[in-house]
């Protein structure tokens, strides 16, 4: 008598595969079942959830266009320094501290209420598209009183702080630099396309104006201080490095207040959106159905394990 043949390796895991796609096919309901739960679910939620929007504006920087002043800046950089005095940057230094401004607290604080947005930027929660009006949270503000009507714990109150408004607003606004272009890109989301066209404009206008304030502050300054070198001077030779450094200041006082884009220059501007941004309602549905089959998976198997345990049981 011949010996019993060995089984091949892999034939206990293709009868255990085998065994699985038996046990899901004789189950097929509850798949379909879990799956179609999960997707009606998410469908119902994503249904309810408002449009958002985005505009998005392409920027270059405007820093390295100085009229000269860079090679200049560059050449009396060491006088400069000894002297306690700023000279222009030729690189992007405005452009790397425009792309913190733009995110920091006190810029966007000021940006709140400088054109009073706290209340749509806390408590608008969609967009009237026939009338062309924010709604608003009717838990949260009270549009007729204008009264703010939230629920919150010490030490938040009713009225939300410009830091709540500052972490709110982050959440809407996204701000990317390519790193091989160095195009910049800075668009925001909201409920209503052309108020987020809005804000994306005004945010990039405030950006220049604020950097330029800055730099036309420190080149004034500068200007008194340098003056103040010259008069108190009796070398000729240091009377003429002042009167050098001096120059470039007034120059790029002159600069920063004839250029109205001053660290920004705008490549493709923000318009309203005709298209939402999200919710991917399609894609949410998708996923939850596929989310809820593998739930059914689960639910499956455990019942398959615990049928067998509960045979195990009666056999013993």
């Amino acid at each position: 008598m011949e010996p019993a043949q060995a089984l091949p390796a892999d034939t206990s895991n293709d009868v255990s595969l085998y065994g699985l796609f038996s046990l899901f096919l004789r189950n097929w309901l509850i798949l379909v079942l879990s799956a179609f739960t999960f997707a009606v679910i998410a469908a119902l939620w994503a249904i309810n959830q408002p449009n958002i929007y985005k505009a998005e504006m392409l920027l270059m920087s405007a820093s390295g266009d100085k009229g000269g002043l860079g090679s200049l800046g560059g050449d009396l950089g060491g006088l400069a320094a000894i002297a306690g005095v700023t000279m222009p940057d030729s690189g992007n230094d405005n452009t790397k501290l425009a792309l913190e401004l733009v995110k920091s607290r006190v810029f966007i604080g000021e940006f709140i209420k400088e054109h009073d947005l706290l209340v749509p930027v806390m408590a608008a929660n969609g967009w009237d598209l026939q009338n062309n009006e924010l709604l608003y949270d009717d838990n949260l503000y009270d549009i007729k009183t204008k009264t703010w009507l939230r629920k919150v714990k010490a030490p938040k109150q009713k009225t939300p702080s410009l830091q709540e408004a500052h972490e709110r607003f982050l959440t809407m606004l996204n701000v990317e630099q390519d790193s091989k272009t160095k195009f910049v890109k800075i668009s925001v989301e909201f409920y209503s396309p052309d108020i987020s066209a809005d804000w994306t404009t005004k945010i990039v206008a405030a950006l220049n104006k604020t950097i330029r304030e800055i730099d036309m502050l420190e080149a004034t300054s500068s200007i008194a201080y340098l003056q103040e070198l010259i008069n108190e001077s009796n070398v000729t030779d240091l009377k003429n490095v002042f009167s050098s450094l001096m120059e470039e200041q007034i120059k790029s006082k002159m600069l920063a207040t004839i250029r109205p884009n001053y660290v920004f220059k705008v490549v493709d501007p923000a318009i309203a959106p005709e298209n939402k941004s999200k919710p991917q309602r399609a894609i949410i549905v998708i996923l939850a159905g596929f989310f809820g089959g593998i739930i059914g998976l689960i639910i499956v198997l455990f019942m398959a394990g615990r049928r067998n345990e509960l045979q195990s049981n009666q056999t013993l």
